[in-house]
């Protein structure tokens, strides 16, 4: 199994690795008076990352609160 995970990760790895090549175009993020220019792989990955990031902590938060009502009644 262990081997087996290994070689899924590196094909992962392989996959991304394709991907940020294939997409190395530049674009322009812009957040009120903030700027930047970055690759388009980069900005696909970090809006990826941000939305894993907040959905935990949105699923997290969702949770506790059922646990809090179901101890509540």
């Amino acid at each position: 199994m262990k081997t087996f995970k290994t070689i899924l990760v590196i094909i992962l790895v392989i996959i991304a690795l394709f991907f940020a090549f294939q997409n190395f175009q530049t674009v322009n993020i812009s957040f009120y008076k903030w700027s930047a220019e970055i690759p388009l792989s980069l900005a696909i990955i970090g809006i990826y990352v941000f939305g894993a990031l907040t959905g935990g902590i949105l699923f997290s938060v969702l949770k506790k609160i059922v646990r809090l009502d179901k101890n509540i009644n």
